[in-house]
């Protein structure tokens, strides 16, 4: 979504900065975490998966182990390195010039766990070139779709996850990548929650216009505190 400079100004005479400091945040998912997926290149396409590929209890023991982040070029990583301040968890480049080829015009599928010690609060950052079609957590899908033109930017996609969608133990995150063309890029990381009031992971629909006016004004928040720390 493109956002006017009108609303971004509603946006910034609307909100207050907030004083939530992410990158002290316990991270439960990095953004080097492993996957089993497929689908990211010729070589690694296995075709469309069964239908419960999104569920804790499916068998990904046959697919590929790559870990993020997940790009088509040294290049497309650049895009994703606009990290920095207090809002931004993780290093720009944790491990410099590693990540898991995937492809332009490839859809692959995704999958990795984490561990929690009882049912938690968490905050889940991230940045997709071009989108994601679906975005699961322990079977449970989002409601949120994450569909833009442009590079991937960290982090562009923040979403509050209630403790009421984790469990305690093994916790399955499952998401099925999208690209358009030109580049790809894709990187994620879970810390607990941060003190700001992000989209829901899961929650019930609102009406389209007040989403689209939600939407956009946490686009023009998150924008206007990257360039302004």
């Amino acid at each position: 979504m493109r956002m006017n400079h009108r609303v971004c100004a509603v946006a910034a005479t609307a909100m207050a900065l907030g004083s939530g400091v992410a990158s002290a945040l316990p991270i439960v998912l990095d953004q080097t975490a492993v996957y089993r997926y497929i689908n990211a290149t010729a070589a690694t396409s296995l075709g469309t998966p069964a239908a419960n590929w999104y569920t804790p209890g499916f068998d990904d023991s046959g697919w590929f182990v790559g870990a993020g982040p997940f790009a088509s070029s040294p290049g497309t990583i650049s895009d994703l390195g606009n990290v920095g301040g207090p809002w931004f968890p993780g290093p720009a480049d944790p491990i410099p010039g590693a990540y898991t080829q995937w492809d332009v015009n490839y859809s692959p599928y995704l999958r990795t766990t984490f561990t929690l010690a009882a049912p938690t609060a968490l905050t889940l950052w991230l940045a997709v070139d071009n989108g994601v079609n679906d975005l699961y957590l322990n079977g449970v899908v989002a409601t949120a779709g994450v569909n833009a033109e442009g590079a991937a930017y960290r982090w562009e996609h923040v979403f509050d996850i209630a403790a009421g969608d984790t469990v305690a133990g093994v916790n399955t995150l499952a998401l099925w990548l999208e690209d358009h063309g030109e580049a790809t890029g894709f990187d994620l990381m879970i810390t607990f929650d941060d003190e700001d009031v992000n989209e829901p992971f899961n929650s019930i629909p609102e009406p389209m216009s007040g989403l689209l006016l939600g939407t956009g004004l946490a686009v023009c928040w998150r924008r206007l505190r990257r360039h302004h720390r």
